[in-house]
Formats: structure tokens, C-alpha cells, sequence
């Protein structure tokens, strides 16, 4: 399977209306009901039915800002580690047996797309996870909460990428590193058939 590249950058509103016609990376938690931030199945056929909002409230607009704040300061942290720059995309496969494309966004790959970034803010239950700061060999990421894999597991498969750096920071508001835990994602084959299965039963 060969990835398609779309031009639509993440969270324009193109962006949410090819999102409505994808079955998201960043949805599948979501559909497997380990939804880190809490949303339920039931929440994402309501979406997928009645579209992905672009309108949100103060509260969760301050977080995606944060959220989009801390990636761009983390990128060149984890270009670093690479050892090559990153670029954020957005692509998606065609999956024999389901009716919508398979999408994701990317934080980052590298130019021969063998490598992807995915930055987290750092919270409570990924420093648990990702106990050793500025050593990603140290952590394990079967220990990430399954959310985020999931989340990564789906990455691979859209992009045919290897590994993925996930890191989870915090930053001083001077732009100054706090805190960098990160960790390599390397693909799980149970847990890609799990995504499939969980996408298929969607459409029964």
C-alpha cells in the first residue's frame, strides 16, 4: 500500500471535512474505547455522521494551542534524536474491505518517511509511562497508556514508516526546555489487526 499525501493542513477546514470521510488515526482510540481524553465511540459516529466541528470552546482552544505550541518547540529536540529534519503531513491508504480511506496526521516524518515524530504534552500519566528525562533508550513504550499506541500503531501502517519518536514535553514560557521524556514506537502486529478489526466493525 502506497500513501497519499493531502494538501489540507491540519485543522483547517478542509482538513475536517476529508477527516469526516477517513478513518483517523487520531480517532482510534476513540473507536477502541481508550481514549485518552476521554472520548467514547459513541462520540466519534456522532461525528463521522454529523461532521468534525472546527468551533470549540475557550477552554479546549487554549489546549489545542498549547498542544500545537509545544510540537513545533519539541520538533527540532526530536530532528536531534533522528539525526534529520521532520515535516508534518497528512496522508491516508485505500484498505481492501473498508469503505473509507485509512488517514493520519503526522507531527513529522522524515524524508524517506521511514521515521515519525508524534508530540504529546507532558502530563501526569505519560511522565509515570516515560520515566527517564533526556534518555529515549531508557523508556519503554509498551508502558505508554494503549490510547497513544493505538494513536502510532495506525501511523505506521498509513505511512509504511519503521519507528516512531514519541515525546512528551513541557516547556518554561521563555521557550526553555522543562521537561523531554520520549521513547521509540515500533510496530505491533496484534494491535494493527486489532485497529482493522475495530475499523470493520464500524461498518457492520
Amino acid at each position: 500500500m502506497t500513501m497519499t499525501v493531502h494538501p489540507a493542513q491540519q485543522g483547517s477546514e478542509q482538513w475536517l471535512a476529508d477527516r469526516a470521510e477517513r478513518y483517523n488515526a487520531g480517532d482510534a482510540a476513540a473507536m477502541l474505547g481508550c481514549d485518552p481524553n476521554g472520548r467514547t465511540r459513541t462520540d466519534l459516529l456522532d461525528a463521522m455522521v454529523n461532521g468534525f466541528s472546527p468551533e470549540v470552546g475557550a477552554f479546549k482552544q487554549r489546549l489545542y494551542d498549547k498542544g500545537h505550541e509545544v510540537e513545533a518547540l519539541a520538533r527540532p529536540l526530536a530532528e536531534g534524536i533522528v539525526g534529520e529534519d521532520l515535516y508534518p503531513l497528512v496522508g491516508s491508504i485505500e484498505v481492501q474491505g473498508l469503505s473509507r480511506r485509512v488517514g493520519a496526521s503526522f507531527d513529522g516524518l522524515t524524508m524517506a518517511r521511514d521515521t515519525n515524530f508524534e508530540c504529546k504534552s507532558l502530563n501526569e500519566a505519560l511522565a509515570a509511562a516515560l520515566p527517564v528525562e533526556d534518555n529515549h533508550d531508557a523508556n519503554d513504550a509498551a508502558q505508554l497508556p494503549k490510547g497513544y499506541r493505538v494513536q502510532m500503531e495506525q501511523q505506521l501502517w498509513v505511512s509504511g514508516a519503521e519507528r516512531v519518536l514519541f515525546c512528551a514535553a513541557a516547556f518554561h514560557p521563555d521557550g526553555s526546555t522543562q521537561s523531554l521524556r520520549a521513547c521509540w514506537y515500533r510496530s505491533d502486529p496484534a494491535l494493527r489487526q486489532e485497529i482493522l478489526a475495530g475499523w470493520q466493525q464500524l461498518e457492520v
